[in-house]
């Protein structure tokens, strides 16, 4: 495996005369990959039952693979700044245009049998012969325009206009217009504020804006075919077939944003912070429809149709001072935020493993059976058995068969106890209910400190997210057996069995998790409430230790600023999660990271 980048950029700027500025750039990123690949076959032995599984040998092959992608973009911007009326209004002024376009070709070959294993070429094998090949790529072409106005360092206007055109729509519909404004005042520099010593910052601001996304398949617009065998007559032949139906009025999809906020800071800044209020509403989102069954097996285009909302208020606080020699700072966020879904199929919904999309709920909220935790012992048993006489009681009232109770089988001791949470008299996958806030955690928050003294500097990041919860469903925490695999020690240590029990049938030390079963059971596995996690942290993002030498010490070396520093990244989390990282969830974790270094000013 082989890789090559190349990444250039050239930039000019010209002043013709003060105030007006013309700039340009260009950008050309180049990169291939060359993949070979030839099987190696190794014996493999089966040490449970004492045979050999495959015996090493196989039919050679070689492949090879040549991935290469180019990437232009070049910009450009016109901007003119001036005062007028005594230097009061202030005027800015700014229109540019840019253009990118991205390509990526691929080329395969592959042959079978080759003369001597250790040959890498394709010409060293002489069997049964296959290549193939695509090229894929997309462009934007956009125009920008923005205005600044302002007065008296009093009030200021701010209107933003951008049209963006892209290749991944048709003509008719590839344009699409995104305008934003916002404006603010400063109170504090009124003068009726002039008399107000303990206030030294007070702007109101309002903002709203639209905002574009065309992060769709470079092709969803159009029909695409694929090569495809057809039997006419006695022979078979090559031909197309249709893969993906059209969609002629694929766009742009459109986020609207509506903002208000305060900033203010008291006793000469030292004590500052914001508060801001959001409504995000994206609309035209792209969604797969129903469709009838007579499109065949092609598959068919998505739609501009579905709507999110979200709303939420933001806040961030500061402390700043110093004392002579010793200075410090302390800032803080918290954010709180919900979304909604609006508009997507109605009262239809969609379901993506143990989440679902549907009008009136949050994003992928958790859809969940409802538990009562584990079938510890008999006071337990009693509550299964009075299900059952339930159901037998209504069936011979109404003249029928009993029904059957539990769905996964009736649980015994050790066994999670589901709920009949519709009142149906049956425990099945109907009771399931919702859980959560969706996919996105509505709290997150962050603080960020330092001090310095004589040279010597302190800081730390904490980020803190709360509200999430997911259903941990990972191989490793589970109560299952299998060949081969190991027992997480939490599950095993904290199981259901029947030690728990004393001499009369009642538990001793309630189970945490129920009874260990073979790997084939899926009853006590189940995504369940009794499954869910929070995946709430607090964790310390940075902490930085550094010492400055004093410039006294770096005169005679013609060295303006030395610095030494140690660095520890993600080595502190505080959380209940029972994977890797609540942060990442199922994705890599983060990395933990220590490092020293050294920062050098001439």
């Amino acid at each position: 495996n082989l890789s090559r980048n190349l990444q250039t950029r050239f930039y000019a700027t010209v002043k013709p005369f003060k105030g007006l500025s013309v700039s340009a750039s260009y950008a050309y990123h180049y990169s291939d990959n060359e993949q070979w690949q030839k099987p190696v076959f190794i014996p493999q032995w089966n040490f449970l039952e004492d045979v050999m599984m495959t015996d090493g040998v196989g039919r050679t092959n070689i492949s090879n693979k040549t991935t290469r992608a180019t990437r232009n973009f070049m910009d450009g911007t016109i901007r003119y700044e001036n005062k007028f009326f005594d230097d009061k209004f202030d005027f800015q002024v700014m229109v540019g245009a840019s253009q990118e376009q991205w390509e990526e070709r691929i080329t395969s070959a592959s042959k079978y049998d080759l003369l001597d294993p250790a040959l890498d070429v394709i010409d060293g094998a002489i069997g049964d012969a296959s290549a193939g090949g695509s090229r894929k790529g997309w462009a934007m072409r956009s125009f920008f325009g923005r205005v600044n106005l302002g007065w008296d360092n009093k009030y200021m206007l701010e209107v933003n206009l951008r049209a963006d055109g892209s290749s991944r729509f048709l003509p008719n519909e590839r344009w699409g217009y995104f305008p934003s404004t916002s404006a603010a005042w400063r109170l504090d520099q009124e003068a009726f504020m002039a008399d107000i010593d303990w206030l030294s910052t007070l702007k109101l601001r309002a903002s709203y804006g639209l905002l574009g996304n065309n992060s769709v398949g470079n092709y969803d617009a159009i029909s695409t075919y694929s090569k495809s065998n057809y039997i006419l007559g006695n022979g078979v032949n090559m031909g197309l077939s249709q893969t993906a139906i059209s969609n002629t009025s694929l766009t742009w999809e459109s986020t609207y944003i509506t903002n208000g906020g305060i900033d203010f800071g008291f006793l000469n800044n030292r004590l500052t912070g914001t508060i801001d209020v959001f409504n995000k509403r994206t609309a035209n989102i792209l969604i797969n429809l129903p469709a009838p069954a007579v499109h065949g097996e092609a598959s068919i285009p998505k739609k501009n149709s579905a709507e999110v909302v979200n709303n939420g208020i933001e806040l961030t606080l500061g402390w700043q001072d110093n004392l002579n020699d010793f200075s410090y700072y302390v800032n803080g966020n918290f954010t709180y935020v919900k979304n909604k879904v609006t508009k997507y199929k109605g009262d239809e919904r969609s379901y993506s493993g143990n989440t679902f999309l549907q009008e009136g709920y949050p994003i992928n909220i958790l859809y969940l059976r409802p538990t009562d935790g584990i079938v510890q012992d008999q006071n337990d048993l009693k509550k299964v058995q009075a299900m059952l006489d339930a159901e037998d009681a209504l069936a011979k009232a109404e003249g029928r068969s009993p029904r059957k109770v539990y769905s996964d089988g009736t649980p015994g001791l050790g066994d999670i106890l589901y709920i009949d949470s519709n009142g149906d008299g049956l425990v099945n996958y109907d009771d399931r209910v919702t859980y959560g806030s969706g996919d996105t955690p509505p709290v997150s928050l962050g603080m960020n400190a330092g001090l310095t003294w004589k040279g010597i500097d302190f800081s730390f990041l904490l980020q803190g997210v709360f509200g999430g919860k997911t259903v941990y469903s990972g191989a490793e925490y589970r109560p299952t057996t299998r060949v081969g695999f190991m027992i997480n020690e939490e599950i095993a240590d904290n199981r259901w069995h029947s030690g728990l029990l004393d001499s009369n049938g009642n538990i001793t030390t309630p189970a945490k998790y129920p009874r260990l079963g073979y790997e084939t059971e899926k009853k006590n596995t189940d995504a369940s409430e009794f499954w869910m996690v929070s995946q709430n942290y607090l964790r310390v993002k940075n902490i930085q230790l550094g010492y400055t030498l004093p410039k006294s010490w770096l005169n005679h070396i013609n060295m303006e600023k030395l610095r030494i520093y140690a660095s520890l990244e993600n080595f502190f989390t505080i959380t209940n999660y029972p994977g890797l990282d609540p942060e990442s969830g199922w994705g890599y974790p983060a990395m933990k990271q220590a490092s020293v270094g050294i920062n050098l000013t001439f």
